[in-house]
């Protein structure tokens, strides 16, 4: 059993197993009844393997791929369900969510992470808390409040 990935219309990949896979039969990964406009759209080159992505460049309006794909192809238009397989050594190998996101990351060039403690500006190094609204925002009179703004005459022309 190989495994793939399957990349839904809405974006959400899925882990799928074939018995086998070759370039003739690629379609019903997709799950797709013919070949028609089904085509290989990249292939990302990363160490000794090949990450191959399939699908069709055509399809019907409301039918786009959401997912987001790294460069060169985050601009290209996919439409309805793609797949992607790994080769190595021109045999398709099994290929799962983790590995792909690792490699995914690296392709996109990494990630921020975001869920780590902030750290702070080199502004709230020289000023204390105190020096700060309940808002967050530094008392230097740049933000002005609601309750200091000055009605303006409106005259119509």
């Amino acid at each position: 059993m190989l495994t793939y990935l399957q990349i839904k219309s809405n974006g959400d990949v899925e882990e799928k197993n074939a018995k086998t896979l070759t370039t003739s039969n690629l379609h019903k990964c997709c799950n797709y009844k013919t070949d028609k406009d089904f085509e290989c759209i990249h292939i990302f080159q990363f160490a000794d393997d090949e990450y191959i992505v399939y699908g069709k460049k055509c399809g019907r309006a409301n039918n786009e791929n959401k997912y987001d794909f790294p460069p060169p192809i985050d601009t290209v238009l996919l439409f309805g369900t793609l797949c992607i397989l790994k080769k190595t050594d021109d045999d398709f190998v099994s290929l799962d969510k983790k590995e792909w996101n690792k490699i995914y990351e690296v392709l996109f060039g990494g990630f921020e992470d975001l869920d780590s403690e902030e750290e702070r500006s080199v502004d709230s190094e020289v000023y204390s808390d105190e020096d700060y609204t309940k808002e967050g925002y530094l008392k230097d009179n740049f933000v002005v409040e609601d309750d200091e703004l000055e009605e303006e005459d409106y005259i119509e022309g």
